[in-house]
């Protein structure tokens, strides 16, 4: 008994001396107890130990993580380029991901380039990243002939984080080479791994408190506007902006926002939207709306942040603790009026979420509103969630929902869902079911089709062989098909395949059919689609790609399918550290249309972007927009835009633009708008 009682003490001794101790120095600290050194190579998935030297030494000083590279280089080092914060380069590159909440799934990530541009963000638990996020981290570089020194340096302040020491964390390392596209890991970890890539990441803690700073940020804007069509300026309480965010504790955010505003953004690229049934998806990079952790857990189905055009105030709280996390969003929409005629309401926003979790299972709630004076929608999302075995989970979601508005009756609906999603090696299968009352309303959100029964079925499998030839290559299939709740009639059903793949000369390649039926002002229509597109990016300052696509399509304003085709060639690439491009050009084709159907049947899109940057906080971009769409009178649209940017100090912003827009109309090119701008934002 006494001899099993010691060995007992002595594997949980063990367990406790194997974490990792990240130390306390207010120095540079360069010991073996907090060096790390043993990558393996992931991608390809096959472990072999890092070609070059790599060393790392970590430690904190209560307020900031230090995380100190030096790195053997030699002739096949790529440093890439200078570029603004948060633009992916095409170089050599040292990453560290911190967890600081292993049961929510995501990380921070920070990058460390060459030429020494910010890159960070946040990785969410279905692998995607988003950049919107940003922090306070810096990083110095030495490069000399054989050897990358980088020491990083990210403030704690800056990652949510619960409980009291020891903390007890994980962090993933990671060096990438450009030459190869080789990535070397410290543990073994691949994002293809789903949720055991957090699980099994490096094991650290800190036994210090760490900093309880509260931290905030204040960003306060003035915009300056010159209508150069009419010559004139103007500038209103619309032209004064603010946002706000505010730590009261390391697990707690308050952000306030008033008139947000885009004029630094450039024009939208051109894209094909002359034939589509619902309006088309933007994604969200607003200050307010960016959260490194999702608290709310609804789908933009739910919520469309978009909705919400100018917000004139905005008011959000998010936390977390080891067992749950919660959530409340206040807007109010800017109202617009032109013409006596409302183009956009005063609507306000409100969501309210809870999210109790244990270890295998969480159950997210989250309420719902839309309102305006007499009227009002409330939508009720209550979705529990149980990972029954590693990496294979079943889930359910219910969603109730009520609206009244003057002239309209009193309406109560529900969308119902329930679904699996497992992972077998290199397979990954998501099943779902659902059903949807034709009363359910989310005015929040973008769902334009109820009173239906559906049910999804997605394979897809994904293989790195590091053959000669193939380096990685992957396939999918997918089975969908809904009916009418009322009549049990068809609604929609498609079916598709597709296989892409890597070589190791940085040339790709891809497939894509798909086939299907829709229901269309109750006809129903088949539809056809093929894809296909090879790519090459082996030389950095050329790059190219070309695609062809082809089928049959509804054309929704015809009802009725026609035969089209697609081509799509693209060029992109650096020129030497300072300039960077990007070009694409597309022609779309359809067969057969009646003369007189109002609609162009072969069209070109193009657009361009150059790109000059003096240095990282110094920078030109400049881009032209082109589609000859014939419309009635209207025969083409040229945009023009030129933004420079000039981050005089860390997270304080100067932007002077120009953009202008012009339709030809019969041979006379018109100008719809032509203005200048100026805007200063300031960090505190």
């Amino acid at each position: 008994m006494g001899k099993i009682f010691v060995t007992l003490i002595l594997i949980f001794t063990g367990v406790i001396l194997s974490a990792f101790t990240i130390p306390f120095s207010q120095t540079e600290l360069k010991t073996d107890v907090n060096h790390l050194s043993e990558f393996v190579r992931i991608s390809p998935d096959d472990s072999l130990a890092i070609p070059l030297q790599t060393d790392v030494w970590l430690w904190h000083d209560k307020e900031c993580l230090f995380i100190h590279w030096e790195v053997e280089v030699n002739e096949s080092f790529e440093k890439g380029r200078l570029a603004n914060t948060d633009e992916w380069i095409e170089c050599d590159k040292l990453r560290i991901q911190i967890i600081t909440d292993v049961n929510n799934y995501y990380t921070y990530f920070f990058y460390s380039n060459p030429f020494g541009n910010i890159y960070d963000g946040i990785r969410g638990s279905d692998m995607s990243l988003d950049t919107a996020w940003n922090s306070n981290y810096k990083y110095e570089n030495n490069i000399s002939d054989n050897i990358w020194i980088s020491t990083m340096q990210i403030p704690i302040k800056d990652l949510r984080f619960y409980g009291k020491p020891p903390y007890e964390w994980k962090i993933i390392l990671t060096r990438y080479f450009e030459k190869t596209e080789d990535y070397y890991s410290i543990p073994f970890g691949k994002i293809e791994m789903g949720k055991d890539y957090f699980r099994k990441a490096f094991d650290i803690v800190i036994k210090e408190e760490l900093s309880q700073t509260k931290n905030y940020r204040i960003t306060p804007y003035l915009i300056k506007k010159y209508d150069l069509l009419e010559e004139t300026d103007f500038f209103d309480l619309d032209n004064v902006g603010l946002d706000f965010s505010y730590n009261p504790t390391s697990a707690t955010k308050v952000k306030i926002s008033i008139n947000p505003d885009f004029s630094n953004i450039p024009l939208d690229s051109e894209v094909d939207n002359t034939n589509v049934r619902y309006a088309p998806y933007f994604s969200e990079n607003r200050y307010f709306f960016i959260e490194d952790l999702d608290v709310f857990g609804v789908s933009s189905n739910l919520f469309y942040s978009r909705h919400i055009m100018q917000p004139q105030y905005a008011v959000k709280l998010t936390g977390n603790s080891e067992n749950y996390s919660y959530g409340f969003l206040s807007a109010m929409d800017k109202k617009v009026i032109e013409e006596d005629e409302t183009l956009n309401s005063d609507d306000i926003y409100n969501m309210l979420a809870f999210k109790p979790k244990w270890e295998d299972i969480f159950i997210q709630m989250t309420l719902l509103n839309r309102m305006n004076k007499d009227y009002h929608n409330e939508m009720l999302m209550i979705k529990p969630s149980w990972e029954f075995k590693k990496n294979h989970s079943v889930w359910s979601e219910v969603n109730y929902s009520i609206k009244e508005m003057p002239g309209s009756d009193y309406e109560s609906g529900y969308a119902m869902y329930c679904g699996y999603n497992g992972k077998k090696k290199d397979f990954n299968i998501n099943l779902t079911c659902s059903q949807m009352s034709k009363d359910f309303n989310a005015d929040m959100g973008r769902i334009y089709l109820t009173d239906f029964s559906a049910i999804n079925i997605d394979v897809f499998q994904e293989t790195e062989p590091n053959g000669k030839f193939v380096k990685k290559f992957g396939s999918g299939f997918w089975l969908n098909r809904s009916i009418i709740n009322g009549n049990k009639e068809l609604d929609g059903q498609n079916a598709g395949l597709n296989f892409w793949a890597n070589s190791p000369y940085k040339i790709s390649f891809s497939i894509n059919t798909n086939i299907g039926q829709e229901n269309y002002e109750d006809s129903i229509y088949d539809w056809d689609f093929f894809f296909a597109s090879i790519g090459n990016w082996s030389l950095s300052w050329l790059s190219a790609r070309i695609s062809y696509s082809s089928g049959n399509s509804i054309v929704y304003s015809l009802s009725k399918t026609y035969r089209n085709d697609n081509v799509w060639f693209s060029l992109w690439g650096d020129i030497g550290s300072n300039v960077s491009y990007s070009t694409s050009v597309q022609k779309q084709r359809y067969f057969d249309f009646p003369d007189d159907c109002g609609m162009d049947n072969e069209y070109w899109i193009g657009n361009t972007d150059i790109t000059i940057n003096f240095s990282n906080l110094l920078s030109l971009s400049n881009g032209f927009r082109f589609n000859n769409y014939e419309s009635n009178n209207l025969t083409s649209y040229i945009g023009v835009f030129s933004n420079l940017r000039f981050e005089f100090k860390d997270n304080c912003n100067l932007y002077v633009g120009y953009k202008s827009a012009q339709d030809e109309i019969g041979e006379e090119y018109i100008t719809d708008y032509k203005q200048a701008y100026m805007k200063v934002s300031y960090t505190f």
